[in-house]
């Protein structure tokens, strides 16, 4: 009975510990929305991969249709919160991201406009 008991304290310190620890952004994402620039707007569909450079930041390239491919750089800021740069043939803008276990929230601002995309984890 002890040794059921040990077993339940260790499995609920372990359950609790996994909760704490944020999902990675780390791997293969996609998804769609409209993007509004000063001269109209698109809907845009992307692929996003991001890939792990050291504990905090991550390597971002995204893939739009009929767009040219971005690249950009985020860092962990806390929890479930990322800021980077994103950059996309001469535009760059900057780049804030949340997680929500298998989505994220992206905004990307520049001087050309704005793009919010909501992006759900693939695999």
């Amino acid at each position: 009975m002890r040794s059921a008991a040990i077993f339940l304290i260790f499995l609920a310190v372990a359950l609790s510990s996994a909760q704490a620890t944020p999902a990675s952004i780390e791997g293969s994402w996609r998804g769609s929305r409209i993007v509004t620039y000063r001269n109209g707007a698109d809907n845009v569909q992307c692929r996003v991969r991001n890939t792990r450079l050291t504990p905090k930041s991550f390597a971002l390239s995204s893939h739009a249709r009929r767009k040219a491919a971005a690249t950009g750089r985020l860092v962990n800021v806390g929890g479930n919160r990322y800021t980077g740069w994103v950059q996309q043939g001469n535009q760059s803008g900057r780049a804030s991201l949340v997680q929500h276990g298998n989505r994220l929230s992206i905004t990307v601002t520049s001087r050309q406009g704005l793009a919010q995309l909501t992006l759900a984890r693939l695999g």
